[in-house]
């Protein structure tokens, strides 16, 4: 399932696209000039239409968005607000009843209700190497009436809701479930359908209005075009040509985009970007499961340099994987916990052995690659040799999860409740692609979820700081989302924290 980007590639062609010379990663070939249609440029494609395997972030939640909608959907400042589900209620710590909107209907026809989000629940809760399912709590689905379902927990879960406003919430036909090509044939009743005649895989993906969305009035623009630069100076580009009306900046190019009148710059803090160590039982790199070397590596960081440099000062150093407005967890006395100290991480090599340092691979995609090769050049100045092995284009985070022993990460972790499950334990995903569990984690996180007030925040705070002082990962910082659009051409751009980009859910209007 997941190397599905081929497939898909495949079943496009097979209705009449062409694609000329393979894919143009400079996006499409020019805006529309038409107000009904709104541009949206993105740094890479989905590889599915599967919400259970399309990468999760602004990058594939926007194809996800808007073929599905979302159960749970969030406002303009980020809090919960309802979606397909018109409500929700926890009737315990371990029950979550859902309420449908009545009268919704799927592109297909076939009635969204009840029975047709316990299809797709089941369908998560069985589906192999699904890194978006997020259901291990989860025992039974019971569809109380046409248009209540209810959720039965083995245990508490207190991040299940913000699972329902991402992938997990974007519920799809029960027929495009039992076809088995949902991947590659979308069929949702979400806000837009996919225009296959007007689809060019891995270049630009149109969208078209679905009139019978639950909130269609909300929908001002007729068309939503998703186009891919792969490159960040073409994507610039893209926007200042107005080949795109949004569109990602970055530091190498935030000074070009305030001196130019035309566009306006929405920053914000969004991911944590570093390297992670996913074999922290040294079963492949031995020297990972020295807590010691992993703080050796730490102090060999230059964070501030790689901000100023990598990313233009558009960001801020920090060892702390949990970013602002995540909520618990986010500590800012741990931010500069390892200063930059060659000489202390040699020493710690040394006392642990590895005097003349070691070598691993890490992978990395294009888009991370600058952060990583500043981090490797910090490592070999204290003997550690990170070889980086760079994705090809159309591969992603899920592609061969539990291949590598580290990667590059951009970690988009907008819930800091989610946090700890998503990186220290298991089972195996995207983010911690061994499924390594660390133990004393583990009981402050269990604990957690049974708990609430000021002592949930406390238990948070504790496996934050667990995290930073036995270094489970190399965080370099977090860095800005810089999102440029044409105010004259779309209004109310709407930038989830932990995430680039435009949210489809909200706003999008025009100006």
């Amino acid at each position: 399932m997941r190397r599905i980007g081929a497939l898909l590639a495949a079943a496009t062609l097979a209705v009449g696209l062409t694609a000329c010379g393979g894919t143009d990663t400079t996006g499409g070939a020019g805006g529309s000039g038409d107000d009904s249609t709104v541009s949206i440029g993105y740094a890479f494609a989905t590889e599915t239409y599967d919400p259970l395997y399309a990468i999760a972030g602004a990058q594939a939640s926007a194809h996800i968005h808007a073929l599905y909608g979302a159960l749970i959907e969030r406002d303009a400042d980020g809090n919960e607000r309802p979606g397909m589900a018109e409500s929700w209620e926890w009737v315990n710590p371990t029950t979550l009843t859902f309420k449908i909107r009545p009268d919704m209907t799927f592109t297909d026809g076939e009635p969204y209700d009840a029975a047709a989000v316990k299809t797709w629940l089941d369908y998560a809760r069985s589906a192999e190497d699904a890194p978006y399912s997020n259901l291990s709590a989860v025992e039974n689905v019971v569809v109380e009436d046409p248009l209540t379902v209810t959720l039965e927990l083995s245990r508490p879960d207190p991040r299940l809701t913000k699972f329902f406003v991402g992938h997990m919430g974007a519920v799809p036909s029960p027929k495009s479930i039992e076809a088995g090509d949902l991947g590659i044939n979308p069929v949702g009743a979400g806000p837009y359908t996919l225009d296959p005649g007007r689809t060019v895989i891995d270049n630009t993906y149109t969208y078209v209005k679905n009139p019978d969305y639950w909130n269609a009035d909300r929908i001002e623009f007729d068309t939503l075009e998703l186009k891919i630069y792969t490159d960040a100076n073409a994507m610039f580009n893209a926007v200042v040509s107005g080949q795109v009306d949004v569109g990602y900046g970055n530091g190498s190019n935030f000074e070009a985009a305030e001196s130019n009148g035309d566009l306006e710059i929405l920053s914000r803090p969004q991911n944590s970007n570093g390297i992670s160590l996913w074999d922290i039982e040294g079963v492949n790199v031995p020297a990972f499961a020295d807590v010691n070397v992993r703080r050796a590596l730490n102090y060999a960081i230059d964070r501030q340099s790689i901000i100023d440099t990598v990313f233009q000062g558009q960001g801020t150093p920090s060892a702390l994987a949990f970013t602002p407005g995540s909520g618990p967890g986010y500590d800012e006395s741990l931010l500069d916990f390892y200063d930059y100290d060659p000489e202390r991480a040699r020493q710690l090599l040394a006392e642990a052995g590895y005097p003349d340092g070691f070598t691993f691979d890490a992978v990395t995609l294009g888009k991370d690659q600058p952060l990583a090769e500043a981090v490797a050049g910090n490592l070999s100045e204290v003997g550690v040799t990170m070889n980086l092995i760079v994705r090809p284009p159309g591969e992603t985070a899920n592609t061969d999860i539990g291949k590598y022993d580290a990667g590059a990460t951009a970690l988009g972790l907008a819930d800091s409740f989610a946090t700890p499950a998503n990186l220290w334990l298991g089972p195996a995903s995207a983010t911690n692609q061994r499924g390594y569990e660390v133990p004393e984690i583990r009981a402050l996180y269990d604990r957690m979820v049974n708990s609430g007030g000021q002592e949930q925040v406390d238990l948070m705070n504790e496996i934050a700081r667990i995290s930073v002082e036995d270094a489970y990962g190399l965080r370099v910082g977090y860095v800005n989302s810089l999102t440029y659009y044409h105010p004259d051409r779309v209004a109310d751009i709407t930038v989830l924290p932990g995430h680039g980009g435009p949210y489809i859910l909200e706003g999008l209007t025009k100006p």
